[in-house]
């Protein structure tokens, strides 16, 4: 059980080996026109149930942003988060003024429906595209953090329409110098799911399971993130084991076994020179992996003066220790882009 508890754990926070890698019925939290809010929305998606999460002013329903001028910034999380919305959550929130503000759940995360179709590159980006549609967003910023970097690289690519602004936390990005460790961390990520399985199979239910895991959320490596000065509320807590109990699932597996074809796909690819990037990476990678720094160098073209890179003190998950300076360096650049 103990050594169960740590594999788990690394599955919660995806931190890979080497910190590198990498509607219908609605909940509406929102009260009134013009609020500033939030709201979980259902939309479908290529048969499939997708769930967002909604921050900024919602209009009375709840279920679309009361000003659908200002920029919307969508966001896409790192390989096998349990739950993009509560992780992301701290981020939104200290944003939701400045954007109007898409987390989303691809299929086989948080709330999300699993996915019988193989998480390619291409039909991840085909269903975040879909997605957009049926939200009606003909333009965003894309906020990618980790393996979404892959995705978000090829996106851009391929609906540079979509796209009029490009932010970068910590991407995961491809070297040759980091395959072998990337590889040994894809192994123990499978490793880790089949153990999450197991365990979760010798329950009679899955609201046992649920249960169990909050009741002793450390047992299980389900306790929520650890945000300096955030505070998570109970329906947070609610929601994640929801979540962290679907979470490890096959479809999962099915992205983490495709990961080295997705991360061959960006190889020499860079983004557009004349599109705004801003790139923030973490100071610790940075030094315990020297490629991670040149290799993020290489996929901008820092001499255009619409890509900007910042070494940003922390962890692979920098706004969970640093998220004042992410949340300022993002505004900044909001400004100086006119978003």
């Amino acid at each position: 059980m103990r050594r169960y508890k740590k594999q788990i754990s690394r599955i919660v926070t995806v931190a890979m080996l080497f910190a590198f890698l990498v509607g219908n019925s609605n909940m509406v939290y929102a009260m009134g026109a013009t609020q500033v809010g939030y709201a979980s929305k259902y939309i479908t998606v290529k048969g499939n149930n997708m769930h967002l999460a909604l921050y900024g002013k919602l209009d009375a329903s709840g279920e679309t942003f009361a000003d659908e001028g200002k920029t919307t910034l969508v966001m896409m999380p790192a390989l096998g988060v349990p739950s993009p919305h509560i992780y992301f959550k701290p981020l939104a929130q200290s944003l939701d003024e400045s954007f109007n503000i898409v987390i989303v759940e691809p299929f086989g995360y948080g709330l999300s429906d699993v996915a019988a179709t193989d998480r390619t590159v291409d039909n991840i980006n085909s269903e975040l595209n879909a997605a957009l549609d049926t939200m009606g967003i003909k333009q965003c910023v894309l906020l990618v953090h980790s393996i979404s970097g892959v995705y978000g690289l090829n996106f851009v690519q391929n609906y540079p329409e979509k796209v009029k602004g490009f932010i970068a936390v910590d991407n995961t990005v491809y070297d040759e110098e980091l395959a072998e460790a990337m590889e040994m961390e894809k192994k123990y990520m499978l490793q880790g799911i089949d153990e999450f399985q197991k365990i979760k199979n010798s329950f009679s239910s899955l609201e046992e399971f649920q249960m169990a895991l909050k009741t002793d959320p450390d047992k299980y490596g389900a306790a929520l993130p650890q945000v300096s000065g955030y505070t998570y509320t109970e329906s947070d807590r609610e929601e994640y084991i929801q979540a962290y109990s679907l979470s490890s699932n096959d479809t999962i597996r099915n992205e983490v076994n495709g990961m080295d074809q997705s991360l061959l796909s960006i190889k020499n690819k860079k983004f557009p020179s004349a599109l705004p990037v801003l790139t923030m990476i973490s100071s610790e990678n940075v030094q315990n992996v020297p490629a991670w720094e040149t290799a993020h160098r290489n996929q901008l073209d820092l001499e255009s003066g619409n890509h900007q890179l910042y070494i940003v003190n922390g962890g692979h998950y920098i706004w969970y220790t640093n998220l004042t300076q992410v949340v300022q360096l993002i505004d900044e650049w909001r400004i100086e882009n006119h978003f």
